[in-house]
């Protein structure tokens, strides 16, 4: 039986938006540079997902074997052509397709004394890179608000957690509501 994959290249699409706000919050000549640790976390996540929709061997996924252009990491018209083409490329995959095997190579140890390969699908790889990519963003969006740069409030959020915040909300307007008619 073949999976619905479509709400997971829709997830992807918003986590490449999510990039592509990142990028232009940092594109505005009186904006704040994308060097430093915001063009470094940005570039590890475009290349993880290079590694992904782009690999150097159909069927085979292999997050180490990164180009690491700094290019990315210092020049937002770079970054923002990457993400495009990436956005353009998951556009174009078929939901029946992420059923696919692939598999991945990695090196591991904490000094990288080892390399793996390891079963998968495209849709688990998908799942992983936008996990991923939340969680740098995650990590940005502390360094973001601390140097004042403009990002949704939702930016580098879980979607479990922004549901969860979301639940809360309503709780806490039907309270509210409750109290005001009492």
């Amino acid at each position: 039986m073949m999976s619905d994959h479509g709400p997971l290249l829709a997830f992807n699409q918003q986590v490449l938006d999510q990039a592509l706000t990142l990028v232009a919050a940092h594109a505005l000549p009186e904006g704040p540079r994308l060097a430093g640790p915001v063009g470094a976390h940005l570039r590890h996540v475009i290349e993880h997902y290079d590694a992904l929709v782009f690999p150097a061997r159909t069927g085979v996924v292999d997050y180490d074997s990164r180009l690491r252009d700094r290019s990315v990491e210092t020049q937002p018209a770079v970054a923002a052509r990457r993400l495009m083409a990436l956005r353009k490329e998951l556009a174009r995959w078929h939901t029946h397709a992420l059923d696919v095997p692939v598999q991945v190579l990695g090196i591991a140890g904490t000094a990288g004394e080892f390399t793996f390969a390891a079963p998968s699908t495209l849709a688990r790889e998908l799942t992983f890179v936008a996990s991923h990519a939340l969680h740098h963003f995650a990590l940005l969006s502390t360094h973001c608000q601390h140097n004042g740069t403009p990002l949704p409030t939702d930016f580098g959020k879980a979607p479990g957690t922004v549901a969860h915040e979301r639940s809360l909300r309503k709780k806490e307007e039907t309270c509210t509501t409750l109290l005001q008619a009492a």
